[in-house]
């Protein structure tokens, strides 16, 4: 039986990585083939987001690093610099403890790439990019002239950092390609997390828009509110709806709701995140995604699987692989904020094409159901050839 060890800050947010984790790790566990583990860093005792399985063996270090540090000045360089190092070290008793076949990094930090890196077990060491290659680079352009250098040099850290790693999956087949490591990266697209018995009936107009993620710079809100600035005033029974987490000290939430107020918007909602996300995708009529980047899009194919047409930018990497433009949704071009005001007009005006895609979607959201999805994963780990014995 192998033995699975997977690193992931926490899993208390209902963000989408938190989602496909947890169906992931006890589908893994529940077929029998593995001895799952999951350690968490930042857990401090706060339920799990979504179901995991109770055979997943679960270790929370609590090891603090990875917060924010209350100190100022020196100390809290100093307090940085010694939580990191018993961040590291908590990190490798536990995992020599295991000694596992595999040790995964989910979430990508330095200091746990680094610590993986640094082991001498004899085990693969894989890391998932569920940010995606753009992203390392992409978020550097909200930074001030004086910062972009320094997080520059940070982002090149990372990337030599994963280059390292034996395996690297990816989930779409342009970023694999961008990796420009052949065979040591591979391709293995997220997977949906739930398949609604039936959708909502194809009659029914909600008159409301969804979109769903952090409210944060790579989701391009601001250019998503710039857009429904101009579909408001011509439609103004339409509503949209935004679901997502404040993203900590990245988020911009505070600025979303200062540009709702002083474009005097009143059919936009900032919503709080919903483990229950599904019946929101449920009372909508259609999906739009704003991001200047993504990896893949987990809510597009989770819209399309509750029978929503898409709208979104073609930004890399996600959408072009996802939706099938004029039959599941629209691509309108990277950033273009009229052009992705003229697809929401275009969405709400024509009834019978908006049904048409609904359809399609939810077909073509099969896909990525579990029973399509988990034999890559086996097959991945398989490759791998490090099989325990059973012992009995």
């Amino acid at each position: 039986m192998m033995k699975l060890v997977f690193l992931c800050n926490n899993m208390k947010s209902t963000n989408g990585v938190e989602r496909v984790l947890s169906q992931r790790l006890s589908l893994l566990v529940e077929s029998g083939e593995y001895e799952v583990y999951l350690i968490t860093y930042n857990q401090f005792g706060a339920p799990f987001s979504f179901h995991i399985s109770d055979k997943v063996h679960y270790i929370d270090l609590a090891t603090r690093y990875l917060y924010a540090c209350s100190y100022h000045g020196w100390y809290q360089y100093l307090d940085r610099f010694f939580s990191k190092i018993k961040f590291k070290n908590a990190v490798r008793r536990c995992i020599s403890r295991i000694n596992p076949d595999v040790v995964t990094c989910v979430d990508i930090y330095l200091a746990d790439l680094e610590t993986v890196l640094g082991l001498s077990l004899n085990a693969v060491k894989v890391v998932e990019c569920h940010c995606g290659l753009s992203a390392y680079y992409g978020d550097i352009d909200k930074n001030s002239i004086d910062k972009r250098s320094k997080e520059l040099k940070i982002k090149e850290k990372l990337i030599r950092s994963v280059r390292k790693f034996d395996k690297i999956v990816v989930m779409t087949e342009a970023e694999r390609m961008d990796w420009k490591l052949g065979e040591k990266v591979l391709c293995i697209p997220n997977m949906l997390a739930s398949y609604p018995d039936r959708a909502h009936e194809d009659n029914q107009t909600f008159h409301r828009v969804i979109s769903v993620g952090r409210y944060a710079f790579q989701k391009g809100y601001d250019m998503l509110l710039e857009a429904w600035k101009i579909v408001e005033k011509k439609y103004p029974e339409w509503s949209l709806h935004i679901y997502g987490s404040h993203d900590g000290d990245m988020g911009n939430y505070e600025q979303l709701k200062q540009t709702v107020d002083n474009y005097k918007m009143s059919n936009v909602y900032l919503h709080q995140a919903t483990s229950d996300v599904y019946s929101k995708y449920a009372e909508s009529d259609f999906y739009v995604m704003s991001s200047r980047f993504e990896s893949f899009g987990l809510v597009l194919i989770e819209s399309m699987a509750c029978a929503l047409p898409v709208i979104s930018f073609d930004c890399k990497y996600g959408p072009q692989s996802i939706v099938k433009a004029g039959q599941t949704g629209v691509l309108v071009s990277e950033n273009d904020v009229e052009k992705l005001a003229d697809a929401i007009f275009s969405m709400i005006e024509n009834d019978d094409a908006r049904r048409k895609m609904a359809a399609n979607a939810r077909i073509e959201s099969k896909v990525y159901l579990p029973g399509n999805i988990m034999p890559l994963w086996h097959d991945f780990y398989k490759s791998l050839g490090k099989v325990r014995p059973i012992c009995t």
